[in-house]
């Protein structure tokens, strides 16, 4: 029972790090001024590393020279960056509305979801101003970025949460035994 959990479970951390990168890599490729935010960028690691770590944990589910307590690091290790990832956009995107209008100048000064901004002779650019829209169609970027913005907050706040579960998981299947490599319980005789 608790493999074939795991099993579900690693597909959605698989998933949710993929929707990670997918989000976080719209971002890069949509930034026009100056270079993305660390945050942005430490997203796809985040991603990335949630792809990686679910497949060593699928591995190791079938392969028993893989000890779980391989697993339980990478797992903790995984929830830590996925947690500090969330945080990040928590913290960087606080206090914008994406359906509220009255909030679009707080949208357009937020660095995560402006496309980057400079200032030249006393005035502000936007990259997310790029070709001069009409006002329903800036709002209407505007919306667009932070919502992607929210849904990558959103995303690594339970990518997290898949791997506390997988975290609960892995110690029960390690404490009964169940578990691969040096560090299993199993007798060989």
């Amino acid at each position: 029972m608790l493999a074939g959990l795991s099993i579900g479970l690693r597909g959605l951390q698989i998933v949710f790090g993929a929707v990670i990168i997918g989000l976080s890599v719209q971002f890069i490729t949509a930034q026009k001024i100056g270079s993305a935010a660390t945050t942005t960028k430490y997203s796809v690691f985040t991603g990335a590393y949630g792809i990686i770590e679910g497949f060593l944990g699928l591995a190791a589910l079938f392969l028993s020279f893989i000890p779980d307590i391989i697993v339980l690091g990478a797992d903790a290790v995984g929830a830590l960056v996925l947690l500090a990832g969330g945080i990040a956009w928590a913290i960087g995107t606080r206090s914008t509305s994406c359906t509220d209008i009255s909030k679009a100048e707080k949208i357009l000064d937020n660095n995560l979801l402006n496309q980057g901004k400079r200032k030249y002779k006393g005035d502000w650019y936007y990259g997310i101003l790029d070709g001069n829209p009409s006002e329903k169609e800036l709002w209407s970027r505007l919306q667009s970025s932070c919502k992607k913005g929210l849904a990558d907050e959103i995303f690594q706040f339970l990518a997290f949460a898949v791997l506390a579960v997988l975290l609960i998981v892995g110690w029960i299947r390690w404490r009964k035994g169940k578990g691969g490599g040096a560090g299993s319980r199993r007798t060989y005789v």
